[in-house]
């Protein structure tokens, strides 16, 4: 490994599986000390517990992000622990249902799209102050393929990952005066699946219902070049990049990580 992280702060939300979690490993190799934060307690001491072993150094926070006050107590926690914070990596999100727009009742659509943004628009709020006056901060919103291919049947999830976007753009244009940069990595296709614990909350797929799931992901691997999904541990490579003084002079972009033919 690079160890293009050593001795820097990292914050990880959503580090209990899938993505977030290679990111955790993939940060620890390359010599971060590592908050992992998660809503679930057990997928955030499995991270943890195998960091540990590794000899890595973390902490553990468990708490509910797309509240205020969950941000809050998630940069109090590692300032207490940690004493800064050099990364934060906003990975919460993802799907939780897949079906043509005008089936998604109004709640639901509230729902996703909140569970898309509000940890990410709510962590970088709370980080901003110190990062700000440390004149230093490398700060990874992580958003979704999806918004720029228009892939299928996830309207209200795309809504809210290209909030995540549009945030971007912001905080970087806002924060480079203090020598912070802030960059969105946009994932197409992974295979999370092996590494999951919390489900997303997809529905259960039946008769029918299944033939129509297999028929959509067979249509959105013919867009994607490699024609397979991704790895979990090929993503958090593109995360732990956007993440390192690499990207000194590079602020505000969207890195595209196999996501296909792009509309926008």
């Amino acid at each position: 490994m690079l160890n293009r992280l050593k001795d820097k702060v990292c914050i990880i939300t959503g580090a209990g599986q899938g993505i977030g979690r290679a990111a955790a490993r993939r940060f620890g190799s390359e010599g971060a000390a590592i908050v992992i934060a998660d809503a679930s307690q057990v997928a955030a001491q499995r991270t943890y517990d195998d960091l540990r072993q590794a000899g890595v150094r973390c902490e553990m926070f468990v708490g509910d992000l797309m509240h205020w006050e969950g941000a809050q107590a998630l940069m109090a926690f590692t300032l207490e622990k940690l004493g800064r914070v050099d990364v934060l990596v906003n990975n919460i999100g993802g799907a939780t249902d897949l079906k043509p727009f005008h089936l998604w009742e109004p709640a639901a659509i509230v729902e996703e799209m909140n569970r898309s943004i509000l940890p990410t628009i709510y962590c970088c709020r709370a980080v901003l102050p110190h990062m700000i006056e440390r004149s230093f901060g490398r700060i990874v919103n992580v958003g979704a393929e999806s918004v720029r291919n228009g892939l299928w049947d996830r309207a209200p999830y795309n809504a809210g990952k290209g909030a995540v976007m549009g945030l971007t753009t912001s905080i970087a244009r806002e924060n480079a005066q203090f020598g912070i940069v802030c960059n969105c990595f946009s994932p197409g296709p992974t295979d999370t699946q092996p590494d999951r614990i919390v489900a997303r909350g997809i529905r259960a797929l039946q008769g029918k219902e299944t033939e129509y799931f297999r028929e959509m992901t067979k249509r959105t691997l013919d867009i994607v070049p490699m024609g397979r999904q991704a790895t979990s541990d090929e993503q958090a490579a593109g995360i732990a990049f956007l993440a390192s003084d690499d990207v000194g002079h590079i602020t505000g972009q969207t890195l595209s990580a196999g996501g296909g033919m792009n509309m926008l």
